[in-house]
């Protein structure tokens, strides 16, 4: 498990430091859908002035990496399961984007060469390249696998490939991997538009 790794102590970790996420109600976001007792709303991070208020580094606006702040509110009676690894960004021709694992992402911002060409595990590259505040902080604002309570809120992060220019205009956000905990039933997909600020 990633969460075991033990970092070895880098003069790079006092130079990060963890944000507190300063978090809305999800319906008051200019992104969001309220559907089927769930509201989500969306934050997209397109700009380095948005980045930096969720992560305490620059090198994910310089590589092109869209953080997506989503905070679902569970209005129902049963909680829901999120799955942030099958989350979408859809461009404007309808072609669908991948979220990217936060896991590669780290790699991809302090790797010095591209991860295609490492030898080492993905697990020994984030020991060795990695500061432990960095990598506890993408880890915990990490949607992941989130399973919202009823009548409560939750909040997790998503990453995709910056769009060109960083122009959100016509995109889309795309969940069609929500499940009623208890009974496993999916529910009907979510997709609504992503309004970021202008670039």
């Amino acid at each position: 498990m990633l969460v075991a790794l033990a970092f070895s102590a880098s003069g790079l970790e006092a130079k990060y430091k963890i944000k507190d996420m300063q978090l809305r109600a999800a319906d008051q976001y200019e992104s969001h859908q309220d559907f089927q007792g769930l509201i989500i709303g969306a934050y997209p991070c397109n700009t380095l002035e948005r980045t930096l208020e969720v992560f305490d580094t620059e090198k994910l606006h310089e590589k092109g990496i869209l953080p997506v702040v989503l905070v679902i509110e569970n209005n129902n009676e049963f909680p829901v399961q999120i799955l942030g690894e099958e989350i979408f960004l859809v461009a404007p021709d309808q072609s669908r984007s991948p979220s990217l694992p936060y896991v590669d992402v780290l790699l991809e911002i302090t790797l010095r060469s591209p991860l295609s060409s490492q030898t080492s595990r993905k697990e020994v590259l984030l020991q060795r390249s990695v500061p432990k505040d960095m990598f506890l902080d993408f880890q915990h604002k990490d949607l992941g696998s989130r399973l919202i309570a009823p009548h409560s809120s939750d909040y997790g992060v998503v990453f995709f490939r910056m769009p060109e220019d960083s122009d959100l205009q016509g995109h889309h956000l795309y969940l069609p991997q929500i499940f009623n905990f208890i009974s496993g039933e999916p529910l009907i997909f979510f997709e609504f538009e992503l309004k970021g600020s202008a670039p």
